[in-house]
């Protein structure tokens, strides 16, 4: 995948609490991609949430993709399986087959029953590091109490695989979003 080529992944890091990572890079840069677009926002159905009835600044938000992007992310995690069978040993300290890798990999999409597919991100709400949200005029706005009243067009950042037992995946981090209000155009 010519797309992909760039990506690579540095050597597993283990952090404090004893969780295994490793950064991803596009070149010498961060992978940050604007998903979607003003003509074709993305929805979320259940809006930023936290695990039960946990108060935390860090949540989880679901996006529902449109068929372009279900394509881009489902290549990117095809490009993912074979670049992590290849730097299995590197990585994972031992040689996998794709199939290992496979039964390992949580996907970055999800497709539950006829229900469209979602990409599901990280996104911090307060903090330093909480999102940036714009409205349709490009100017900064407050971070709305309920992102399900709107468009969205996000950029989120594919920072790093997490590494856990025997389950690997990306995490997806929104740092910047476009919220548009639904127009109220007369259907008369």
């Amino acid at each position: 995948m010519e797309i992909f080529r760039k990506l690579e992944l540095a050597l597993p890091l283990v952090s404090a609490r004893g969780a295994k990572s490793c950064a991803l890079t596009d070149g010498s840069a961060k992978y940050i991609l604007s998903v979607g677009s003003r003509d074709s926002l993305l929805t979320t159905p259940f809006g930023a949430s936290s695990l039960g009835e946990e108060q935390t600044q860090r949540k989880t938000i679901e996006y529902r993709l449109p068929p372009q992007w279900v394509e881009h992310f489902q290549n990117f995690d095809a490009w993912a399986i074979a670049y992590l069978t290849e730097h299995s040993e590197r990585l994972f300290k031992k040689l996998l087959t794709a199939e290992q890798v496979t039964e390992m990999y949580k996907p970055c999409v999800t497709q539950r029953g006829s229900y469209p597919a979602t990409l599901r991100c990280k996104i911090n709400i307060g903090g330093t590091s909480a999102v940036r949200c714009w409205n349709g005029l490009d100017q900064r706005m407050s971070i709305p109490d309920d992102f399900r009243a709107y468009g969205l067009l996000p950029r989120i950042h594919v920072s790093h695989l997490w590494i856990m037992s025997k389950e690997v995946g990306y995490v997806l981090n929104v740092h910047d979003m476009m919220c548009l209000e639904p127009s109220s155009e007369c259907p008369f």
